[in-house]
């Protein structure tokens, strides 16, 4: 304890102020000096012993009593037991919420000692803003005008699947056994196969962007998943990757509107990007908002529905409902649309590979990322393919087929 230098008459002043008043503030009056410099004094004179045994000393607390009682049963003594004060109020640290509290009990029940578990908090609001800012700041604020195709199948539906892009991944082929990867690659193969995939698709009059969750790696600054906190490999800071998968958004939705006539935009969450895909929603809906060929899903919905004639086609990540489940919900969901169809698939990613299963009458995929293994995967030992897919539906005849482009 660091105590302004007092000698022994004037600390004798403070202790005798004290006895015959009882409060810092009357000390305080009383000889000149400071509230805290008196009662800092006084703290230290009643741990020397200097103020008697009165409970509660300043600066301490109760920590036991015990009571002594004759043959009779009355008490005849008391025995106090002091120990210091633990210390002053906890002050919350800057940018931390509190996470859990544990407490040492005493045998009467009292608290010896408590531990105030924290974490950091959620980003505060005007750094979100800050960040979303700095991402879209090179954007033109609307689409370009895009004529038309005049050669279009009216009776056809083309979903193009964009499911665990993982924009921001980082990995190191010697260490993971794959290719190299990062946001520069990711940027260039993933625009090339979303080419390629939307040139090689039918001409349909309709078109789904069926974003299904996982478009960025990371969710945040920290490079960690935001619900288990899984460290993950990032190339390179979140303010980018955003931005990189903002233009590969537009660039994506571009050539599709360019390719068929009427358009409609959606994305679901995944567990890497639940937070980051309410702006990517926003932003293409900004981008589209004169188009009137255009229409983007700002739904908070994790899943998607889409009724085309005798098709009926769902969407989601695939982290929360499971795949047997999918079916039951898909009925329960949209009852009506469901007895007016006879087709129904249900597209989901989060796995990382391919699987087809068949429940209940509905076809339920899940789907490969186009993106390469991290060191996580690769050490467990997960192997798939990696591509991206584009499904076409008939209005009266149902599915019609699917194209994929298979990255090597």
């Amino acid at each position: 304890m660091n105590l302004p230098a007092l000698d022994e008459t004037e600390i004798q002043k403070i202790i005798e102020a004290w006895k015959a008043t009882g409060t810092y503030t009357a000390v305080s009056n009383a000889t000149g000096y400071a509230r805290s410099t008196c009662k800092k004094y006084i703290e230290r004179a009643a741990a020397e012993g200097k103020l008697g045994t009165s409970p509660v000393l300043p600066g301490f607390r109760i920590s036991k009593t015990t009571t002594v009682t004759d043959e009779y049963g009355v008490p005849v003594r008391e025995f106090i037991q002091q120990k210091p004060d633990a210390g002053g109020a906890f002050t919350l640290p800057e940018g931390h919420q509190i996470k859990g509290v544990s407490a040492l009990l005493d045998a009467q029940g009292n608290v010896s000692a408590q531990w105030v578990k924290t974490r950091e908090g959620e980003r505060p609001p005007e750094e979100t803003a800050e960040i979303i800012r700095a991402a879209f700041e090179n954007f033109t604020p609307a689409a370009p005008a895009i004529i038309p195709p005049k050669d279009n199948d009216d009776d056809r539906l083309t979903a193009y699947i964009l499911c665990d892009w993982h924009i921001g991944l980082f990995a190191y082929g010697k260490e993971t056994g794959g290719p190299d990867w990062d946001l520069s690659i990711a940027r260039k193969t993933i625009s090339d196969a979303m080419a390629e995939i939307i040139e090689t698709s039918p001409p349909s009059s309709h078109a789904i962007v069926l974003g299904l969750g996982d478009l960025l790696h990371a969710d945040n600054g920290r490079n960690q998943t935001e619900r288990s906190g899984n460290v993950l490999d990032v190339d390179t800071r979140y303010s980018k990757c955003l931005e990189t998968v903002c233009d590969l958004m537009a660039e994506t939705t571009e050539r599709v509107v360019s390719k068929h006539r009427l358009v409609e935009v959606t994305f679901k969450p995944g567990n890497h990007d639940e937070n980051s895909t309410t702006g990517i929603r926003q932003a293409l809906r900004m981008y589209w908002r004169n188009n009137g060929r255009v229409s983007v899903d700002t739904s908070p919905d994790p899943f998607y529905w889409r009724r085309f004639g005798v098709n009926l086609i769902g969407g989601t990540h695939g982290d929360k409902a499971k795949i047997p489940d999918l079916p039951m919900i898909m009925a329960n969901r949209r009852k009506e649309d469901w007895a007016a169809t006879s087709t129904r698939h249900f597209h989901s990613g989060h796995i990382h590979h391919d699987t087809l299963r068949e429940v209940g009458g509905v076809s339920v995929f899940s789907h490969r990322a186009p993106v390469a293994q991290d060191a996580y995967h690769a050490s467990h030992g997960y192997l798939s393919g990696r591509s991206i897919k584009s499904y076409t539906y008939h209005i009266e005849k149902g599915a019609r087929g699917h194209s994929e482009v298979e990255l090597v």
